[in-house]
């Protein structure tokens, strides 16, 4: 099933599910289709591009975290595989 998400700057490098979405779901994200890799609640960040552990994460178009292990493109980006070194 197709679900919505917003891409806030053109920066960025994850899109925000608009609703709840289940693993094979797919969004559109410039044009492109992304089939995502499993379930993704409502407000949680999807990746758009394939990242390496270290890669940035840019949300708002600025670096918001950098990756603590690599994840395919349509997977769930949060605190389990996400860091950030704000504040530390």
């Amino acid at each position: 099933m197709h679900r919505r998400s917003l891409v806030i700057d053109p920066k960025d490098n994850v899109t925000v599910l608009l609703e709840k979405a289940d693993a094979r779901d797919s969004i559109e994200v410039n044009g492109a289709e992304i089939e995502l890799m499993q379930a993704i609640d409502f407000g949680h960040k999807a990746a758009i591009q394939d990242f390496k552990a270290e890669d940035p994460v840019y949300k708002y178009g600025e670096e918001i975290g950098y990756m603590l292990v690599g994840i395919s493109k349509g997977g769930w980006i949060h605190n389990h595989n996400m860091g950030c070194r704000r504040g530390k």
